[in-house]
């Protein structure tokens, strides 16, 4: 995980457990937002990452964070 958070991504914020929100900023995924946990790190939603924008009007709309 902390080559995840010291390699091209900025956090967005934690969910419940060891989970973060990761906006992507360099490489073929920048813009993406990924969820980032102890165990693997997923795009958001999946299968497919979503935008920064989609990602914070699902937040702000109080929307689930999964598809």
């Amino acid at each position: 995980m902390a080559d995840v958070f010291s390699n091209g991504s900025v956090v967005l914020g934690a969910d419940d457990g060891p989970c973060y929100w990761v906006l992507v900023v360099t490489g073929p995924q920048r813009g993406r937002v990924w969820a980032v946990a102890e165990v693997g790190a997923y795009p958001y939603p999946m299968p497919e990452a979503a935008g920064f924008l989609e990602w914070v009007q699902r937040w702000q709309a109080d929307e689930g964070w999964w598809d």
